[in-house]
């Protein structure tokens, strides 16, 4: 069971100087009225990328016949979850992955040395990612999605995207720069839903773990 009393917000905060993959555009908060100024309401406009901070990858963002985000089934929102430690990696290979316990039909996050790269805002292309080999490994499981605690599950030298091709073909949605520098790997409750807008191949999501009563969380600061 899931501990819901004791929900962990493992997105990154949406804001101007926010840690971005290069080439994408900040995101612009512009406050159109406020109170505070004389206006009877206050009303603002963002401008965001559709993959800027913690966001899923529908199939859509890397094959033409991919399901979009609003195509996806709900279970891929919200479902159980376990956090693996796959820290003191530069990769992850098909060896890391095929000694661990995994159940069928769950989120299967990835908590890796990344996690420390999220308190930065400069992009770094030293991150861990996964092989495409571990990915498929993985994919046997039927999973509800792949999530990683960086930009992408492939090396910031990737043209091709192998494993995140990998994923989009099985029909999984991946999400990506999930902050897990609070979580104990274990067993949890995952939620990540985007707004449902039509067409997109991504969108941010508010992602949150929450615990399952076995499982122990650091409340405090990352």
């Amino acid at each position: 069971m899931a501990d819901l009393t004791r929900l962990v917000d493992v997105s990154l905060p949406i804001r101007g100087n926010m840690l971005l993959h290069p080439g994408d555009p900040a995101p612009v908060l512009r406050q159109l009225s406020s109170v505070e100024r004389g206006d009877p309401l206050t009303l603002s406009e963002l401008t965001i990328g559709c993959h800027v901070g913690t966001h899923i990858d529908a199939p859509a963002h890397f094959i033409a016949d991919g399901s979009t985000v609003d195509q996806l089934d709900g279970k891929h929102f919200a479902g159980p979850a376990v956090v693996l430690d796959l820290t003191g990696r530069k990769e992850i290979t098909r060896g890391d992955v095929e000694t661990l316990s995994l159940a069928t039909g769950q989120h299967i996050l990835l908590k890796t040395d990344n996690s420390f790269l999220l308190g930065s805002n400069e992009f770094a292309d030293t991150y861990c990612y996964l092989t495409c080999e571990a990915a498929e490994f993985l994919l046997g499981f039927d999973p509800l999605s792949i999530g990683i605690d960086y930009y992408s599950l492939d090396p910031p030298s990737a043209t091709e995207f192998a494993a995140h091709l990998a994923v989009a073909r099985h029909g999984k949605p991946a999400y990506v720069c999930l902050d897990l520098r609070r979580i104990t790997p274990g067993n949890y409750f995952f939620f990540g839903f985007p707004l449902n807008i039509l067409g997109v191949e991504g969108f941010p999501v508010r992602a949150i773990l929450a615990p399952s009563t076995a499982e122990s969380v650091d409340m405090g600061e990352p």
